[in-house]
């Protein structure tokens, strides 16, 4: 970082200070792989150090499984002595924490090496570098991502879901509800509430629709010219959406699949690439339907799909999402206007041409998320690689016996056999989610379920 870049972002932090004169304490905010914010509460003090000394945190923070825990064989824990890194705020990430009971701020930092460089295994530093390479070729993406999730009543014993109570009072509805207003009415207080803080904050959080699930609701987030900024918010938005959720008495869910009889949580990713004018090279030229661009997009979009299935649905409740006619889609097709495939072209402008990316669950992360599909896309127009014909109708029935992974250990066998994740993630990166993914996933597996007493127990 440069010195008036520094001073600059120091002078934002007192200004903001002298705004808010009560906070004196800042939580620091770095994404582990699982797409979950790790980090500590520091003094007003020490966080204005921080812009010129950075704030020592072990790189190990990042490489965690869900529970916390840090699998051993990362190389970053007992091996290497857990080593310090330093951690650096990230400049207009500073702001107020709109709920809780004290007075607090937050602060989005990334993780360097201690010579400064990046340090490999910040999700956020996996993304830049996708985004680096994509612009040394003269590409600059465009993204806007949209986000599920269920809010839901909580038993305290069981921690099992139950479609929450209309906080007006009223009956809580069990049945589907696409679009219905009356279920965003039911929940105005949340969902107002948040997408005003997710605009205070400078979140481009433009539109509600209640989905399929009772109490089930997508906030759609507006497009961005940084990808880094794009999934930035979508952190914030599910921090944001699960603290004020809190106050309110409900419980905010992204878990891909809370209800076995219900739809499951996505994130879909829409992308279109800018060239150095500004322009969109993915627009259809004179009488194209679809530019070349975008299909051979689109064919690295599929030709990426299958390894990097272990980002798009990390954990084993991930696979529960994708069943037939669930709007989760399970092979690597394309379509126009047509939301049964899991690369849609949506309708509209041709200037607006771009493609949603509709395989992810809520629950991964989203700089990961981010990075595969960008490098899918990358990858087809350096190699201009053809997606073969659209599918029309129903894109579930039409798969061609191509069929995403269904199972957390088949998806990680080819996230480690497949060469485009590693040759834009990087192989180290790849080795180490590797390792925390199947720590966690034997780790699930250790324990024995319910289910498996009721059928087992007594028939075998």
């Amino acid at each position: 970082m440069n010195k008036s870049f520094v001073e600059d972002s120091r002078a934002e932090a007192q200004r903001f200070f002298e705004e808010n004169p009560d906070i004196e304490l800042i939580e620091l905010l770095i994404p582990d792989v699982n797409g979950v914010f790790r980090g500590k509460r520091i003094s007003k003090q020490k966080f204005l150090k921080s812009f010129q000394e950075g704030v020592n945190l072990p790189g190990s923070v990042c490489l965690v499984d869900i529970t916390g825990d840090n699998p051993e064989g990362t190389g970053l824990l007992w091996s290497s002595g857990d080593q310090d890194n330093i951690a650096k705020p990230i400049a207009g990430t500073l702001c107020r924490v709109p709920y809780g009971e004290l007075p607090l701020a937050q602060v989005m930092m990334s993780l360097y090496n201690l010579d400064g460089s990046r340090f490999f295994a910040d999700p956020r530093n996996v993304l830049q570098s996708v985004v680096d390479r994509m612009a040394a070729d003269g590409f600059y993406p465009t993204v806007a991502l949209e986000l599920e999730f269920y809010l839901a009543d909580q038993d305290r014993e069981t921690a099992v879901p139950l479609p929450p109570q209309p906080l007006g009072g009223g009956i809580a509805s069990d049945g589907v509800q696409v679009y219905g207003l009356q279920q965003i009415e039911d929940f105005e207080r949340v969902l107002h509430d948040a997408v005003a803080e997710l605009n205070r904050q400078g979140i481009p959080a433009d539109t509600i629709v209640a989905e399929a699930g009772p109490g089930q609701f997508e906030i759609n987030l507006g497009h961005v010219s940084d990808p880094m900024m794009a999934a930035d918010h979508a952190m914030q938005l599910k921090r944001v959406v699960k603290g004020i959720s809190w106050d309110h008495g409900v419980t905010a869910t992204f878990m891909a699949k809370p209800y076995s009889d219900q739809a499951g949580n996505g994130l879909h990713v829409h992308v279109s690439l800018r060239d150095e004018d500004g322009n969109n090279v993915m627009s259809p030229k004179g009488d194209e339907e679809v530019s070349d661009n975008l299909r051979f997009a689109i064919g690295g979009l599929q030709e990426a799909m299958f390894e990097s299935m272990a980002i798009f649905a990390p954990n084993p409740n991930s696979f529960r999402r994708f069943q037939n006619k669930a709007y989760a889609p399970m092979s690597p097709n394309w379509g126009l206007n047509n939301r049964t495939v899991a690369l849609r072209i949506p309708a509209g402008s041709p200037k607006a041409a771009r493609v949603e990316h509709r395989v992810s669950g809520a629950d991964a992360n989203p700089y990961l998320v981010l990075a595969c599909v960008l490098a899918g896309v990358h990858y087809g127009m350096k190699n201009k690689l053809d997606p073969g014909e659209p599918t029309v109708g129903n894109g579930y029935e039409q798969h061609g016996g191509k069929i995403v992974p269904r199972s957390m250990i088949s998806a990680l066998d080819r996230f480690v056999e497949g060469d485009i994740v590693k040759e834009y993630l990087g192989e180290k990166f790849v080795e180490v989610f590797d390792i925390c993914r199947r720590a966690e996933y034997d780790e699930f597996f250790s324990e024995v379920t319910q289910l498996e007493y009721r059928w087992y127990l007594d028939a075998v």
